[in-house]
């Protein structure tokens, strides 16, 4: 079974890769969770952010962009834009997930988007035999810290950032989640 495919829905979400085409999508996107990006580090141009975003220039080490994927989130029922949904495959280690960014529109934050996204990828990435997600999550970030922690990515894998807390310094803290084994998961939902 394939992790991703280009389309791919959950039951109240559509998944479109983006292109560089979505250019002005993925920035008004950007735009409107602006207050966020004092918390996530140096880079304030959206445009810039957005490009890079869609191009894979910000790999992971050792990342490959064949193993990046970026998707657009729509409603199902009126194909209204949601958000931004962008993962790395085998990112720290092959049997890993990691969560490079998800940005919701504010109106469908805190309305259960994000745990729907979170889970369907969760179920996907473990029957494909991936056995833990990773996510960065700014440490001054306190709603996203609270949406990660409350669906169970607790284990903190590093801290990466400035050394210590100043006016412009940022710091991402990386959370982890164990995924079942694959063969678990078959045997519970036989049951």
């Amino acid at each position: 079974m394939n992790l991703l495919a280009s389309i791919w829905e959950t039951s109240h979400c559509r998944f479109v890769e983006a292109r560089e085409h979505d250019l002005p999508t993925v920035a008004s996107i950007l735009a409107e969770n602006q207050t966020v990006f004092r918390l996530l580090g140096p880079e304030h141009d959206l445009e810039h952010l957005a490009l890079s975003v869609l191009r894979h220039d910000r790999l992971p080490p050792n990342g490959h962009s064949a193993h990046e994927r970026c998707f657009l989130v729509r409603n199902r029922g009126d194909d209204e834009l949601q958000g931004l949904l962008s993962i790395c495959r085998g990112y720290p280690a092959t049997e890993a997930l990691y969560v490079d960014h998800l940005f919701l529109r504010p109106r469908w934050q805190r309305r259960g988007v994000g745990r729907e996204i979170t889970e369907e990828l969760e179920r996907r990435a473990a029957r494909t035999g991936y056995r833990e997600i990773r996510v960065a999550v700014g440490l001054r970030n306190w709603p996203a810290l609270r949406f990660w922690i409350a669906l169970h990515y607790d284990h903190i894998a590093k801290i990466v950032g400035d050394p210590e807390d100043r006016e412009q310094a940022y710091a991402d803290i990386e959370l982890a989640k164990s995924l079942p084994d694959p063969d678990a998961l078959a045997a519970s939902t036989t049951i």
